[in-house]
């Protein structure tokens, strides 16, 4: 097993800190100006650079003429397990809904998506892998799939970003975190997030592209430079990410390294918040003071409970579950 990287545990531990925290103030983020702020800028790049840092560790997606069709399994059973879940404590389960990943579990049916290009990016020189990805991205927008089915609008939307990190190599991450030009991009991540937090509609030009799944309601030339402003802008706070997480190991690389099991715990218990209790119904929520910490104290003793290391094992075990059968060089099941 590859050695892991504190770096990059650093960075999903504050992707997953952050996600819990967006997910959590979603139900009054627009009642609550404090909230509202911190979960828009939140969503400009927390999303696309946990797609790329999934990429950045997907190389044994396809390896010698041979695609891992064993873990695109597992992401497709735990997604649809996450999805039944979900949708049973929000009181939503039917067949149909089974299939429109409107919510968080829509990640794990995206990742079998992206398993399932990598044969075709192996193939293709980055430049054009990448340019592809974008085609496809910028491509999504003029079909309205914001139903969620099979979450391909998702996919595809973020498919730049997974693929991104595909090309890349740990090794010139590394490399780019030293690299002092990337205080820039943390003065410009800093002056956009300023932008929003001095006016409320700053983003809303732009905004509704960065969830992934809403079509060019506006035109296909407005649309098409909405999507690539929301691509730039996330780029650039994943530089400036990049630049700013430590590089040592701390109980920040431990949290890193159980993300999945926060991912989906996290949500279900959100869900059973905001449709088996009055939580979001108290009025003291919507105080930009005394709701936020509210909110950003429950989000992060979520976060603490669904990292501990006996919810581990059985997250581990699913996804290195062989499902179809190893056969020998002889042609026989081993």
């Amino acid at each position: 097993m590859a050695k892991r990287i504190a770096l990059f545990d650093n960075i999903k531990g504050v992707l997953i800190i952050l996600v819990v925290a967006g997910h959590f103030m979603h139900p009054v983020h627009n009642d609550n100006l404090a909230l509202s702020a911190a979960f828009d800028v939140i969503y400009l790049f927390h999303m696309p650079l946990f797609v790329f840092v999934s990429g950045l560790f997907a190389k044994g997606a396809y390896r010698e003429g041979h695609l891992n069709v064993n873990r695109m399994i597992s992401f497709l059973v735990l997604g649809l397990a996450y999805q039944a879940a979900y949708l049973a404590i929000s009181g939503m389960l039917t067949p149909q809904r089974m299939l429109l990943f409107t919510s968080a579990p829509w990640y794990l049916i995206g990742m079998a998506w992206w398993y399932a290009a990598t044969p075709m990016l192996s193939r293709l020189p980055a430049p054009a892998g990448l340019a592809v990805s974008l085609c496809a991205s910028l491509a999504s927008g003029c079909i309205d799939l914001s139903n969620g089915f099979l979450a391909i609008s998702r996919s595809l939307a973020f498919l730049p970003f997974f693929s991104l990190g595909y090309y890349c190599t740990t090794e010139q991450l590394e490399h780019l975190s030293y690299r002092r030009g990337l205080w820039a991009a943390v003065v410009a991540a800093v002056c956009i997030a300023l932008l929003r937090i001095a006016d409320a509609h700053a983003y809303d030009w732009f905004f509704q592209m960065v969830y992934g799944d809403n079509p060019y309601r506006s035109g296909i030339a407005s649309g098409v430079a909405a999507r690539l402003t929301a691509t730039a802008i996330a780029v650039l706070f994943s530089l400036a990410t990049l630049k700013l997480v430590p590089k040592a190991s701390s109980k920040l690389t431990v949290l890193g390294a159980r993300t999945l099991q926060v991912y989906v715990l996290h949500r279900l218990i959100r869900a059973w918040l905001t449709f088996q209790t009055p939580f979001y119904h108290l009025p003291i929520l919507l105080d930009p003071l005394i709701g936020s910490a509210i909110i950003l104290a429950l989000s992060g003793g979520i976060t603490v409970l669904c990292s501990i290391p006996a919810l581990t094992p059985p997250f581990d075990a699913l996804m290195r579950m062989r499902w179809i059968p190893k056969r020998s060089a002889e042609g026989h099941t081993a």
